[in-house]
């Protein structure tokens, strides 16, 4: 890390001391001149400093590098050095070292991204800045990951593209970008049940002011599961040019692919309770299923450039298109789709389905900044503005037959193998479904600190979320929309320079598309309002402790006087929690991350079926997650690092009727790794203990997934 304090000498002196930068300042301006300050990095400080868990400054909650000390606001930042010490094989495990975050899980299909919460509630995944939508394709990867920015709570001033502005919170994927050192690596990550993956990560500077990288990664796997097999791949070009001083402009690349066969989870009769039990592993539908696809291909590019000291402008645009196809044979129970009852007995029916979507996304975003200095006050302007439009046709096509048993009916206390019919044709697999989403909107946000003790944010959106619905089908035509402002005041207090104070108040609107509304469809609406403490003792424990609570209205809910069974922009939700994040680095050996969540989060009125004070879905009351990593200083073993950890979390509720709910569990990982010049060698085992569990899965509203048994991986790889 370059630190740059003053001293005060009695001649001109340059120190260089452990390779840090110094500042030298003269002892009397009339004796002496001041030098300029002069950066100095060493090397082996630098890389051992990259393994610091801890993020000193993020962009993604201000559009403006700010120290995180100093931003009102919950943010998380998990860096990549912490992905290699976990040796993290996706990203829904690396989300689980931020507390209060419900990752989706890994077989679930990447068509629309709705179990990941943040808080209780839906997380708006974005890439670089841009909003991913259903965040399709090879969303599990991580070998393009430079960091997972999570920003807490509304986010409705700086984000609200796609379906509008985030209700629970952002997951911003920070991408890998060219530097102008040129560092190869090549690697295999070989695993438990059948798992291959190579991956490539080439940083080539073409010359001082050409940069280029590109980074690759195939996976080919087996399961846990009867059935299942994933193959997915994803590829990262990126090209940067610079004059190395006031412009960079950045074009980045990805192409994306996930295919396997359509997993549905199983029933809580017959796993969770009922007095017959499913196995573990079973796969429910016939083997001769179609493989599901999602893919996504886009290009987006970046321009930044400094006019003077004072003035600054970003701007981005993307185009984008993306697809998924799913096809299923699902059970139905007495209560529906979510078939955690049987229909009769021990018995389900079967329906075969098909959802099939395509969509086009052009999106841009630009903003200018000011830094200045006035008075007693050091100040940051940031004056923007976006627009995203996203064109989305598809069909869902389901053959229920009678008595939701198009396909039959299929007794899942029979031994195994169960049979399953084969699968059916779900329709004519013409799109039908057309939507055409509009956001836009335009910002000022003012960052002020005071006295260098206090820290203000003030911030304005006017922004528009606009929906075109049509379904050829029912004849259903509807359009809507909503123009408002949406504020967002924070501050920051300096109790010490290693301990503040911290409060926020933001509000959002987010679209709700693919909702046949009874009128225009309307915006979901949210506030947030949070507070705590945020810590930097010593430049070694840093983290945050908060309190929040988030209001959420307008969700849309069925109509009970509407004989089309569509809905309206009625229901209200909330969510309450208490939440802490913690990175230590003891010393250059011994790094912890630990984190704690207690949420509550609940409907507040009866509109969506439900009792009020029912607790919403997916959710555990209390998580929480610790990992320790030990390096090696020793001389003779030097390059060895050993890492273990625990992830637990309490009972969570399969669906909003809260009748059947999985336990709580924890898992043990650990993971040995050996660097050797410029090889390394890594081993890792997650579920170490072979902890037997189930977690709510939320396909169609309802089901459970149940856990693997102890899975091991080992990676090669060599830099040259």
């Amino acid at each position: 890390m370059l630190i740059s304090p003053p001293f005060k000498l009695s001649c001109i002196s340059l120190a260089l001391l452990f390779g840090n930068a110094i500042t030298v300042q003269a002892a009397s301006e009339a004796d002496v001149t001041t030098l300029e300050t002069i950066d100095v990095v060493d090397t082996a400080q630098s890389k051992e400093n990259k393994r610091d868990y801890a993020a000193k400054n993020s962009s993604g909650g201000t559009k403006t590098d700010t120290p995180i000390m100093e931003t009102p606001q919950s943010i998380q930042v998990i860096k990549r050095s912490l992905l290699d010490d976990q040796q993290a094989v996706t990203t829904t495990e690396s989300l689980r070292n931020v507390s209060g975050v419900v990752p989706t899980n890994t077989v679930f299909t990447p068509s629309s991204d709705t179990s990941t919460r943040i808080r209780g509630f839906g997380a708006e995944q974005l890439l670089d800045g841009f909003s991913q939508y259903y965040n399709p394709g090879d969303r599990q990867s991580t070998v393009n990951i430079e960091s997972l920015e999570v920003l807490k709570g509304t986010n409705g001033v700086l984000y609200s593209g796609g379906s509008g502005s985030p209700v629970g919170g952002v997951i911003n994927t920070v991408s890998k970008l060219p530097h102008s050192t040129a560092v190869r690596e090549i690697g295999f990550k070989v695993g438990s049940y059948d798992f291959y993956q190579p991956y490539v990560d080439i940083n080539q500077p073409i010359n001082k002011n050409i940069l280029f990288r590109f980074t690759g990664e195939y996976t080919n796997s087996g399961s846990y599961f009867d059935n299942v097999k994933t193959e997915r791949y994803n590829i990262n070009p990126t090209l940067t040019f610079t004059n190395n001083d006031s412009t960079t402009f950045t074009l980045q690349g990805k192409l994306s692919r996930w295919s396997q066969p359509e997993y549905q989870g199983l029933p809580a009769t017959g796993t969770i309770t009922g007095k017959f039990t499913i196995p573990r592993t079973a796969y429910l539908g016939p083997t001769d299923t179609p493989d599901s696809k999602s893919e996504f291909n886009g290009v987006w590019a970046t321009l930044d450039h400094k006019f003077n000291k004072t003035w600054s402008v970003n701007l981005k645009a993307r185009y984008a298109n993306s697809s998924f196809n799913e096809k299923v044979q699902s059970i139905a129970g007495a209560d529906g789709f979510a078939a955690d009852k049987p229909f009769m007995g021990n018995s389900w029916g079967l329906y075969n389905a098909a959802l099939s979507q395509k969509q086009d996304e052009l999106s841009f975003l630009g903003n200018a900044t000011a830094k200045f200095d006035w008075a007693f006050t050091k100040n940051t302007l940031l004056i923007g503005a976006d627009y995203s439009g996203l064109e989305d046709k598809g069909y869902m096509d389901v053959n229920m037959g009678a008595m939701m048993m198009g396909a039959g009916m299929v007794d899942l206390s029979k031994p195994v193998p169960i049979t399953f019919p084969a699968y059916g044709s779900a329709g004519k697999a013409v799109d039908n479904m057309f939507v055409n989403n509009t956001t836009y909107g335009g910002y000022v946000q003012l960052q002020s600190t005071i006295y260098d003790k206090l820290h203000l944010l003030t911030s304005v959106r006017v922004g528009h979320v606009g929906i075109a619905y049509k379904n050829a089908t029912n004849g259903l035509d509807s359009n809507g929309g909503k123009t408002r402002f949406l504020p967002r005041v924070g501050a920051v207090f300096d109790i010490t320079k290693e301990y503040a104070l911290f409060v926020n108040y933001s509000e959002g609107m987010r679209g709700q598309p693919f909702v046949n509304f009874v009128g225009a469809p309307m915006p979901e609406e949210s506030t947030t309002f949070e507070g705590g403490l945020k810590f930097d003792i010593a430049n070694q424990l840093s983290g945050q402790i908060a309190g929040y609570q988030i209001e959420r209205s307008n969700v849309a809910v069925l109509d009970p006087a509407d004989l089309k069974r569509r809905s309206k922009a009625a229901g209200q939700q909330r969510s309450r929690g208490i939440e802490t994040d913690l990175t230590w680095k003891a010393s250059e050996a011994l790094s912890v991350l630990a984190n704690y969540a207690h949420t509550d989060v609940r409907f507040t009125d009866s509109l969506a079926g439900v009792p009020a004070n029912n607790r919403v879905p997916l959710v555990p009351e209390d998580s929480g997650r610790l990992w320790i990593n030990y390096r090696f200083q020793q001389p003779m073993l030097k390059g060895l690092s050993i890492g273990g950890g625990v992830y637990a979390q309490g009972k969570a509720y399969l669906s909003n009727n809260n009748q059947f709910r999985v336990g709580g569990y924890h898992t043990f990982d650990a993971s040995v790794a050996y660097e050797y010049k410029n090889f390394r060698v890594a081993t890792t085992v997650k579920n170490l203990s072979n902890e037997r569990y189930y977690q709510a899965y939320n396909f169609f509203g309802g089901r459970v997934v149940p856990s693997e048994g102890p899975s091991a991986y080992a990676t090669f790889s060599a830099k040259f």
